[in-house]
């Protein structure tokens, strides 16, 4: 053991390096004395002196019988982390790439109005009683959170899925359903399957800005297709796309397109797995809207067209029911063989505990009267958020009527960047998504996309007064897209 001044200070900074980090946060206890003179390997009167040093520095305080805390001091004196680069990478990367890190941070943060999510919130109203079947799940098996539930997963939780895909129009066989981690691990088991690295895919444009990052990842070319928020997708477009590229999958939103939230008609949807199948290219459908639409009747998906072509349908209840419990399904009959290795490739199993909870609740016959309720609150919310962008945004500004989703796509004025926009937002406690995430080429910079998920309430109303304002004062300099 070194001299008990340079012990002393080496502790000291192992609890400030995690103050600096965030890993300990204000008010939060710090490990025991004799906890950190283990983890150290130092004297009990080291570890003494490095937290007296720290408190006299105001980053600890002691508290009697309870030991050492971070002191609390406010967030608006602690200075924000600095931006991190991966090691090893010197290569500057575009502004659109940095946006796009921004707002995921962004979801993270709870001091923000959240116009920047496409999540239901109104969905959240069954969480006591998803709670309550929790507990009654452990107490039957309370050794499942040590149970493992290896692809394709929990037969009777595919069977449950297989009966409300048949309910959209779908023929599903329940061996042919895959429970995945979300829609987004779907997706990207979809893809491991269908593509290689440098292969391209067909996607829409605007898209969900996830799919791209995904594409971006797993190093896939894009070519794009106009989806249009009255329309949907542009099917004489996608005809000459994959008449002139070698296309290795499309991957098309069926219903409620993010950003747009644009429903593609069931005869354009016949129309596009026709030209699809001609040309031999499989069709990865995300579904993880359909559920949320604003009439009586839901959309049908394009699996549900059947014909000749080659379709892995994927979703969730992700925007349902819960979305913490990552929950999803891919359904590929073609492929069941292929997604349940990969599957097993990647994470070896699925969460096996909300596998069981989400199976109770679908046997439970309740989910309709839910879904009910959830899209009523969303119709309504909708309408409430287009009409206080319609009476607090510049002259020029259109908003897009979706029949569904979560979700509205907003065109500003053309001299309004949408990036300054975002920035000038979060500085005020607002999140937004700005319209270039969801482009390949970073298109759309004078668009942004709000949610319409969010509990309406007064603070959202201001939130958007204040958008209105920032949005009538375009900032001079505008960020270069990358």
């Amino acid at each position: 053991m070194g001299d008990d001044r340079y012990e002393y200070e080496r502790v000291a900074g192992i609890i400030e390096q995690q103050i600096e980090t965030g890993a300990l946060r204000p008010a939060e206890r710090v490990p025991s004395v004799r906890a950190m003179s283990r983890h150290a390997g130092v004297s009990v009167g080291t570890v003494v002196q490095a937290y007296m040093h720290l408190e006299r520095l105001g980053l600890l305080e002691a508290r009697p019988r309870s030991g050492y805390f971070v002191a609390e001091r406010s967030r608006a004196s602690a200075p924000a982390p600095p931006a991190r680069r991966r090691a090893g990478s010197r290569r500057p990367r575009p502004i659109a790439r940095e946006v796009v890190d921004t707002v995921i941070e962004s979801f993270g943060r709870t001091d923000l109005v959240a116009l920047n999510s496409a999540v239901a919130a109104s969905a959240a109203r069954i969480n006591g009683r998803l709670n309550g079947l929790t507990r009654r799940v452990l107490r039957e098996s309370p050794g499942l959170p040590n149970a493992l539930s290896i692809p394709p997963g929990l037969a009777e939780l595919r069977r449950e899925i297989a009966k409300r895909a048949t309910l959209s129009g779908m023929r599903v066989d329940p061996d042919d359903v895959v429970i995945t981690a979300g829609t987004m691990e779907a997706l990207a088991l979809s893809l491991g399957v269908l593509c290689a690295s440098g292969d391209t895919v067909l996607v829409e444009t605007p898209t969900y800005f996830g799919i791209l990052q995904l594409l971006r990842h797993l190093r896939l070319k894009v070519v794009e297709v106009p989806n249009h928020p009255d329309t949907g997708i542009d099917v004489a477009a996608l005809e000459r796309v994959v008449s002139g590229t070698r296309i290795a999958a499309a991957l098309l939103q069926s219903s409620f397109n993010n950003p747009t939230g644009a429903l593609t008609p069931d005869a354009a949807k016949e129309r596009i797995l026709a030209v699809l199948a001609k040309h031999r290219i499989p069709l990865i459908e995300d579904d993880i809207y359909g559920d949320l639409c604003f009439g009586r009747e839901r959309p049908k998906p394009f699996a549900a067209f059947g014909g000749s072509a080659d379709v892995i349908t994927c979703g969730s209840i992700s925007k349902t029911v819960a979305l913490g419990f990552r929950v999803g399904w891919a359904i590929g009959p073609r492929h069941t063989a292929a997604l349940v290795s990969a599957k097993f490739c990647t994470t070896v199993g699925g969460p096996t505990l909300q596998q069981h909870v989400a199976a109770r609740y679908f046997a439970s016959r309740n989910h309709d009267r839910h879904l009910r309720r959830v899209r009523e609150s969303l119709r309504a919310n909708c309408a409430r958020v287009a009409d206080a962008v319609a009476r607090s945004f510049p002259r020029g500004t259109r908003v897009s009527v979706p029949a569904g989703g979560v979700v509205l796509w907003v065109e500003l004025p053309a001299d309004v960047d949408g990036v300054a926009l975002f920035h000038a937002a979060l500085e005020r406690g607002i999140g937004i998504a700005p319209g270039i995430i969801f482009s390949a080429k970073a298109e759309y910079r004078n668009w942004i996309r709000l949610s319409a998920g969010v509990q309406w309430s007064p603070v959202v109303g201001k939130a958007i007064e204040v958008l209105g304002r920032l949005a009538g004062r375009p900032p001079a300099r505008s960020v270069p897209a990358g």
